[in-house]
């Protein structure tokens, strides 16, 4: 096989995307209040959701960076680390990648997916590559977070 498919999302992730796009769907011409979706969980936002989800998230998560290593990286650089959920900066960007593709994978025309390619992608991998650096989480030994001690500084210093 040339390319791979795309790992589908799990149910409860195809749930909670399928309730967020009726929503989006019958307030199409009108805002929803606030309160609706404020309530909803939304995946690309896994620290809001409940630890069924959050947790499907994760696994989809992972099924994903593997597909986009596998499809995508041809330097081990721009490879997605397998610490990911050590690095906060992946986490939090890594299911907004996820969805995108997937919305873009069941449009009815190409140009989510051109847009994803071109956009979403790339900019995700060079932010990526600029927050891990030299670190050795790109070879396959993670480091442990650089900045941790200035934070704990500040911190400390900002009263708390």
């Amino acid at each position: 096989m040339i390319v791979l498919p795309f790992p589908p999302p799990p149910v409860a992730v195809l749930a909670a995307l399928a309730l967020l796009l009726d929503v989006r769907r019958r307030n199409s011409e009108r805002s929803a209040p606030v309160g609706v979706v404020a309530d909803m969980e939304r995946p690309w936002e896994p620290a809001g959701c409940s630890s069924e989800l959050s947790a499907a998230v994760w696994s989809w998560c992972d099924d994903v960076a593997v597909w986009i290593n596998h499809e995508y990286a041809w330097r081990p650089a721009q490879m997605i680390p397998a610490c990911w959920r050590q690095h906060p900066h992946i986490a939090r960007e890594l299911p907004v990648l996820v969805v995108l593709r997937w919305q873009a994978e069941n449009a009815a025309a190409p140009e989510l997916v051109e847009e994803w390619n071109r956009y979403a992608f790339p900019m995700f991998c060079d932010r990526m590559v600029e927050r891990l650096g030299e670190s050795t989480c790109r070879t396959g030994r993670h480091q442990s977070w650089p900045a941790e001690s200035r934070y704990v500084a500040f911190v400390d210093g900002a009263g708390r």
